[in-house]
């Protein structure tokens, strides 16, 4: 019918035209961000309030009465911009084009976010496009004259830098429109782009080299400008590099430009060369550059290339030779191939892909097979189990891989789910693991948490006997709450009550006793995947399956890292290729150039923050005068140099050995550097670490020095300090532009439609079937012939009052005599009665093969365009933070940090990058962290001490298998220290160590550091109380314990022997009482020790355990057993002070630490001398450099040996005698006496409390002597003497009854009998304080007397006499009323009385009538008796106020108000009505709608009562 909804009640919009045109006036006009914005004016339905995205934020209201808000400059500048545009088919003439692109840049070039944003977006309309295309007609009219320069400057070169301003360039949001604009200019084969191109060049080279020309800056701007479209466009459009006049038009730019202007657009022009293949982008200086052929008599062996490159073929479908086609994680044919994966070595010679592009070849495919080979080896196996579990029908053991994997056995899909937020889920479930078979729901839900296992965003892959795998994260089980609806008219309540309906039913570990469920989200939303998955929904599938978890992967610590790599091998923009992988083989000293920033005419270093304020300049590439910078500069000489070439070399590169000051200098380069960033225009500085920990020191210290606009990036930061200056914090207080907000309001419609389409979607599949609506659509004729005559939901038909479902009997009732058995391609033209029971069921099969696979089609075309609008959605709120990233001045993140935000860090120009620990890195994190903008890195680090950790053994440097790979080389070490034959560059070394003590320092500088120097103050350190030697190796022949190989600490090794003598010593160092929190830490090399350490030392210390050790011990399963930390035992001796805390960790996550007492278990003690983690020099170079004061190592001498290092250390301590079989103690108060200890029970012995055997002569502050040990001053000063305390009270002759240790009370608490008080009573017992002074107790004896004025007889306490008349009396008032009555209310009631205690007036509830002409006549009694009546309370409340809370008591709970006996109130009703407002009836009748039980009732009652009594 016309005028009607056809959707009926199925529609989701309103169809209540008051309720809609109410809402239509809060909905937004989708006008409002446009550029003209909306036409209608104030005709217009809709709001104009700012648009704001549809997160559920609330606009603010509307106020039709207030005067509009005035247009600021920008919103009038942009206005009158679009008045520039034409109507369409309008010749413009081109005066006034050059004025619409000349306003535009006017308006870029303020630098105003939204303006800018809506200008692009302009421009990339038609209208826009059109704009663009008669510039460029316009720009052939005359070129090379002066009125082709003249409209090149004024018309041209508006455009060009209007569409290569930065924060346009930068942004996210704009990059469609930007493409839009940069493939129009293209145009069809590059015509456009090379006609426009052609000009400009004959522009550029007669402007450019005039003579007259005096404004440098506007050509450079040109040139700058010119380049970096010609860039984008080659960079967007391939087809651009095999267009041989672009190489014609890059060459002829090149050599009409003179170098010294060329020199602003070099950096874009290095990057168009390299993508027409026209050679490096800067020549190497000063080096001798030779092609060297080393005939070398080598024996190669034939090497299997990657994908099609091998002359075998592809190994299978992941293995290309491109790794931009590689998958990240393995695909299914992957897991099963045979053939070893293409590994490259180190050898350049050896790559099939030479320079730049071999560098990131190698370092994605070893750095995948690290990270992705162990989880690809890890699924076989498991696969393998199920194979051979379905053929032997037994349980088998899985083999051991190397990795760490929890399987969970008999997974089952039982259904798909979509979450507004986290897109498709699978719900599944498996057994419940083998331990829990007995426990109870509360047992098994503290066992999943504390077993930490299948947590969210943990990874996991589904392994199924048919050789299928699926990787995917677990999801948290609470759905996301449904929106908050604004503008339409919703059941948001209806919705809310489903959502927490839902979220109480959700999947859950432990709630069945038989079977776990969970929720899992794919991690490539594959449309292979997929629709296996949903051929397998349902417990009813025989699905032979495991699910398998790798507790020790994280995909985000490795995939980003990855893809970027993927996206550099693309594009090859990485800044100093040139020197980090050179294409020629280099011979003798390489100077390099200085940053590209310094090289402009007159630039020069402000190095003022490094004297103080003085004046001092640094010229790059001139001689530097160090005699200021030495007097004034905090920084030693070392560290002067270090600074100055990192500010004059476009790649420093600084080693810095334990101790020198390598965040100090890391620092004063920042602050230098900051210095100068306006005038060298840098824009952001960021500094990488590899831990959050390092990154949170480095980031503190320049907020201390005084940095602002410091922005971390990273949610796992543990610095209050650096709370308010996270991203995350900073970008909630940013707002979005029109732009920006309007975007986001479109693509939420746009996603609540996508929604809306997903829905049925995944109704469908939970159904058995779908052949009905599959046969509607596809094969009306079967559909009709079936389904003629009508059926319900469920596929039922009613024939003669019986139901009957209509396919079944289809499938059932074929006549017996049709035998035939034709092909469904037959049965399609046939009608379905004619087709026998075999037919019938081949065609159904057909059907719901058909049916199934339209609606998976459906839902994964449905699933892309949900994923492109979060995609969008994503880029929206990344421009917010792109905006706070833009204003900062230092950008602090960690390398997997860097990976994850590259998109958004690409885009903020940063010109320097500064790394910290660089030589703890991967060579690929380093890589990808090399930004295209980045004109200066600085990278600050030590290769002597540990390299990057990796998992594969096989790819290790120290591996002789593994050399050939060297993946845990970082960058910093492979260019200070090369292979034969490859680039050296040059690199500072800081030589003055601050933190160890000389004997301590001499370890690592007779073995690795000669040059190191002592600086004094290291030279005063004090001994380490408690001991006779500050530097000692304990020697011992305790073996290291044999574990179990079915352990989980197998991985591991320990050694309980060192445990306990560890913990003794630490115990010893402890009770000394001089050592704080951390002072003292314990180092191991290995996580089985530190957990053994942790358990031991738990129980009497306070331990503080790492960050990255506890994700160790979690990684390893290693954690807790219990999963929650034990109570720290407080015993007497430590008191408030708690001296006992430490730190235990493991050599590798200590590296950057250090300690005034370093404890070392080096647990390795065989007969096989291996020596394990310890034998490389690195390990053992950080492990005796973390010491201050004194170092303790407990371990095997004749195990550690073998390895070169150990021998010389051990050898320098046996010079010195600080090796042996006994470690001497020291009692500081008796120091000739002689302490050795060489097991645990010796420290028993010999020194009790951390002193000698003796008995403590010195006496406690009390003057009774100690009955402890020798002990230390600390532990005596806090001993409790038990003595009985012998002082005397003041003001009596009793002593106090406490322990002499214990505080004495401030009054005597003697108990004293029968002690009279000045009233005359006697009181049993009091203490000796009160007797006195008795007048301060309170008698509490009860008396009789007579109330004065009332004459009320009452009973009251002793004490309270002497102010009898302020009290109140409680007696019946009992006075004759004037009715004749008494009156029943109490006295206090009747009689009130001041502060004094007089009476101010008497009040027997008469006064209720007084001036209340309609009442005159109700008595008093009546007044209160009938208070209860709605009409009496009101005139009695009308003008006696004092009677509100009587009428409140009196009335509550009762069930009439206002006459009206059938509606019944819960009870506030005339509470409302007295509070409020006496005269107005109606306010009782509205607020006691809460509150009333019957609500239809109610509105008539509102209705009935008058406005106005």
């Amino acid at each position: 019918m016309r005028g009607q909804c056809k959707s009926g009640g199925r529609c989701k919009f309103s169809h209540d035209p008051q309720t809609l045109h109410k809402d239509d006036t809060h909905q937004p006009c989708p006008y409002l961000g446009t550029a003209k914005g909306c036409f209608k004016g104030k005709q217009c339905k809709f709001s104009h309030d700012s648009v704001t995205a549809r997160d559920g934020t609330t606009p603010q209201s509307s106020q039709p009465n207030t005067r509009p808000r005035p247009q600021t400059e920008f919103e009038i500048g942009f206005r009158e911009w679009t008045f520039l545009i034409p109507k369409q088919s309008t010749r413009y003439p081109s005066a006034d084009i050059g004025k619409f692109f000349h306003a535009g840049w006017n308006l870029i070039s303020k630098n105003h976010t939204e303006t800018g944003q809506q200008i692009i977006k302009k421009l990339a309309t038609e209208e826009g496009l059109a704009m663009i295309n008669r510039l460029i007609d316009d720009m052939t009219v005359s070129p090379g004259t002066r009125e082709g320069v003249k409209a090149f400057q004024d018309v041209t070169l508006p455009f060009l830098r209007t569409i290569t301003h930065q924060d346009i360039l930068s942004s996210l949001i704009l990059e469609t429109p930007l493409d839009t604009i940069y493939g129009f200019i293209f145009g069809p084969n590059g015509r456009r782009a090379l006609k426009m191109f052609t000009s400009i060049t004959s522009a550029l080279s007669t402007s450019v080299w005039d003579e007259a020309a005096e404004d440098k800056d506007l050509a450079m701007a040109a040139v700058t400008a010119t380049f970096a479209v010609l860039e984008k466009i080659i960079e967007l459009n391939q087809t651009a590099q095999v267009i041989e006049e672009f190489t014609l038009i890059v060459e002829k730019l090149a050599a009409c430009i003179p170098e010294q202007i060329l020199q602003a657009g070099s950096r874009s022009l290095d990057r168009v060369r390299q993508r027409l293949g026209l050679g490096t982008a800067m020549p190497l200086h000063q080096g001798r550059s030779s092609y060297r052929n080393d005939h070398r008599p080598v024996f190669q062996l034939s090497q299997d290339l990657p994908g099609e490159l091998s002359e075998l073929g592809p190994r299978h479908d992941n293995d290309h030779s491109n790794i931009c086609d590689i998958k990240i994680l393995p695909t299914t044919d992957e897991i099963q191939s045979t053939r070893l994966e293409y590994l490259p070595s180190n050898d350049h010679a050896k790559h099939h892909l030479p320079g730049l592009a071999g560098l990131l070849d190698r370092q994605f495919r070893l750095l995948r097979e690290d990270t992705v080979g162990q989880v690809r080896d890890a699924v076989l196996v498991e696969h393998q189990r199920l194979a051979e579990l379905s053929k032997a029908k037994a349980s088998l053991q899985p083999r051991n891989n190397g990795i760490r994997t929890n399987v969970y056995q008999k997974l089952a899909f039982l259904r798909l789910e979509f979450d507004r937020r986290k897109g498709l889920q699978i719900v599944a479930e498996f057994d419940q693991p083998v331990a829990l078979s007995k426990k109870g729901s509360k047992e098994r839900e503290e066992w999943w948490k504390n077993s930490k296992q299948l947590q969210a965003d943990a990874f996991v892959a589904l392994v199924s006997s048919t050789g299928r795998t699926i990787f995917f994260t677990i999801c948290d089980p609470t759905p996301t709450p449904p929106p908050k609806r604004r503008h339409v008219e919703d059941t948001t309540g209806a919705k809310v009550v489903a959502f927490l309906k839902t979220r109480d039913e959700r999947p859950s570990l432990f709630k069945q006793a038989e079977r776990s469920a969970l929720i899992l989200s794919f991690i490539e939303n594959n449309s292979e995947d997929v629709t296996w998955i949903t051929s397998h929904l349902g417990k009813s599938h025989k699905l032979r399956a495991s699910l398998v978890e790798f507790p020790g992967i994280l995909l985000p610590s490795f995939k980003p890292t990855l893809q970027a790599l993927q996206q550099m091998s693309r594009t090859l923009d990485l800044p100093f290729s040139q020197f980090v992988s050179p294409n020629l083989r280099i011979t003798g000293d390489i100077n390099l150039p200085v940053p590209a920033y310094s090289r402009r005419p007159g630039f020069s270093f402000d190095l003022g923050t490094l004297v103080g304020g003085q004046p001092l300049r640094l010229v790059p590439g001139q001689t530097f005068d160090y005699d200021l910078l030495r007097r004034k500069s905090t920084l030693d000489d070392a560290q002067q140099k270090s600074t100055i070439n990192a500010l004059s070399s476009c790649l420093a590169l600084i080693q810095g050995p334990p101790g020198t000051g390598k965040s100090y200098s890391g620092i004063a380069i920042i602050k230098a550097l900051l210095k100068n960033r306006d005038k060298a225009k840098l824009g952001p500085i960021i500094c990488v670490c590899y831990t959050n920990h390092a990154l949170d020191q480095l980031l503190e210290h320049l907020v201390k020095d005084g940095v602002e606009q410091l922005i971390r990036l990273g949610s796992r930061s543990k610095s209050e300090i650096l709370q308010d200056l996270n991203l995350h914090h900073i970008a909630k207080e940013v707002k979005s532009t029109k732009v920006e907000g309007h975007e986001k309001y479109l693509l939420y419609q746009q996603l609540d439609n996508v929604l809306d389409e997903i829905e049925p979607l995944m109704q469908g599949l939970k159904k058995a079937n779908n052949v009905e609506e599959y046969l509607r659509h596809h094969h009306p004729k079967h559909f009709q012939q079936l389904f003629g005559r009508g059926v319900d939901e469920e596929g039922f038909q009613e024939v003669r009052g019986r139901k009957f479902n209509v396919l079944n009997s289809w499938l059932k009732g074929s006549p017996k005599r049709i035998t035939s058995t034709r092909q469904v391609s037959e049965l399609i033209n046939i009608s379905p009665n004619e087709m026998s029971q075999v037919e019938r069921l081949n065609l159904y099969k057909y059907w719901v093969q058909k049916s199934t696979a339209d609606i998976n089609d459906r839902l994964l075309h449905v699933i892309d365009s949900y994923q492109n609008i979060q995609d969008s959605l994503k880029r929206c709120h990344q421009e917010v933070d792109l905006r706070c990233l833009l204003g900062a001045h230092v950008i602090g993140v960690t390398t997997t940090g860097m990976a994850r935000n590259l998109d958004v860090l690409r885009r903020v120009r940063a010109k320097v990058v500064l790394f910290e620990e660089a030589g703890e890195v991967l060579e690929a994190h380093t890589l990808t962290a090399l930004l295209p903008s980045v004109e200066h890195a600085i990278l600050i680090g030590d290769h002597e001490q540990l390299r990057p950790q990796i998992n594969n053994y096989e790819f290790q440097h120290d591996n002789p298998r593994g050399a050939k790979f060297s993946l845990d080389i970082s960058l910093f070490e492979r260019l200070v220290h090369p292979r034969s034959g490859n680039l050296k560059l040059p690199y500072s070394t800081l030589e003055l160590q601050r933190r160890m003590h000389p004997s301590i320092a001499e370890l690592v500088r007779s073995t690795l550091y000669p040059r190191l120097q002592d600086h004094a103050s290291v030279s005063v350190y004090p001994e380490v109380d408690g001991m006779r030697k500050r530097l000692f190796w304990l020697d011992h022949d305790e073996p290291e314990d044999s574990l179990p190989s079915k352990s989980s600490q197998s991985f591991s090794k320990t050694n309980s022997w060192e445990v306990e003598m560890v913990t003794a010593l630490v115990t010893h160092l402890v009770r000394q009482g001089v050592y704080q929190s951390e002072d003292i830490a314990v180092l191991t090399p290995y996580l089985g020790q530190l957990q053994k350490l942790k358990q031991r030392l738990r129980s009497s210390f306070a331990i503080v355990v790492g960050d990255r050790d506890v994700e160790d011990l979690e990684t390893k399963g290693l954690g807790d057993e219990s999963g929650a930390e034990l109570p720290v035992v407080k015993t007497a001796v430590r008191k408030a002070t708690l001296l006992s805390a430490l730190r235990i960790a493991s050599v590798d996550n200590f590296q950057g630490e250090e300690a005034k007492v370093i404890i070392i278990s080096l647990v390795r003690c065989n007969e096989e001398r291996k020596c394990g983690f310890l034998k490389t020099s690195n390990r053992i170079n950080v492990l005796l450099s973390r010491a201050r004061h004194g170092m303790y190592i407990i371990g095997n001498t004749h195990t550690a040996r073998p390895v070169p290092m150990w021998d010389k250390v051990i050898t320098i301590l046996e010079q010195d005698g600080n090796v042996g079989r006994t470690l001497e103690l020291c009692c500081p108060r008796h120091k000739e006496t002689q302490i050795e200890v060489s097991k645990v029970d010796d420290f028993t012995i010999f020194s009790p409390e951390g002193g000698c055997n003796r008995k403590c002569i010195s006496r406690l502050e009390c003057g009774h002597a100690c009955i402890n040990k020798c002990h230390s001053d600390a532990l005596h000063n806090s001993v409790r003497c038990l003595e009985r305390c012998q002082r005397i009270k003041k003001g009596c002759d009793h002593s106090c009854r406490k322990a002499c240790g214990d505080a004495c009370d401030l009054k005597c608490q003697e108990q004293i009998a029968n002690v009279t008080l000045p009233c005359g009573h006697v009181h049993a017992q009091l203490a000796c304080h009160h007797v006195q002074a008795p007048e301060t107790v309170r008698c509490r004896v009860n008396v009789t007397v007579v109330m004065p004025g009332c004459k009320h007889k009452a009973k009251i306490q002793c004490h309270d006499i002497p102010y009898i008349a302020k009290l109140s009396c409680n007696a019946i008032c009992d006075a004759v009323l004037q009715c004749g009555h008494n009156c029943k209310q109490t006295c206090k009631d009747c009689n009130k009385k001041d502060q004094d205690g007089h009476f101010l007036k008497v009040n027997h509830g008469v006064s209720i009538h007084a001036q209340n002409p309609a009442m005159k006549t109700l008595r008093a009694s009546s007044a209160w008796n009938h208070v209860r009546f709605g009409a009496v309370i009101h005139n009695a409340v009308r003008n006696v106020m004092n009677l509100a809370y009587l009428a409140l008591s009196t009335v509550l709970g009762h069930a009439h108000t206002v006459v009206l006996a059938s509606c019944h109130v819960r009870c506030l009703a005339i509470y409302f009505l007295v509070l409020n407002d006496a005269r107005r009836f109606s306010i009782a009748a509205i607020n006691v709608l809460p509150f009333v039980e019957r609500y239809a009732l109610t509105l008539s009652i509102v209705k009935s009562v008058p406005k106005n009594r």
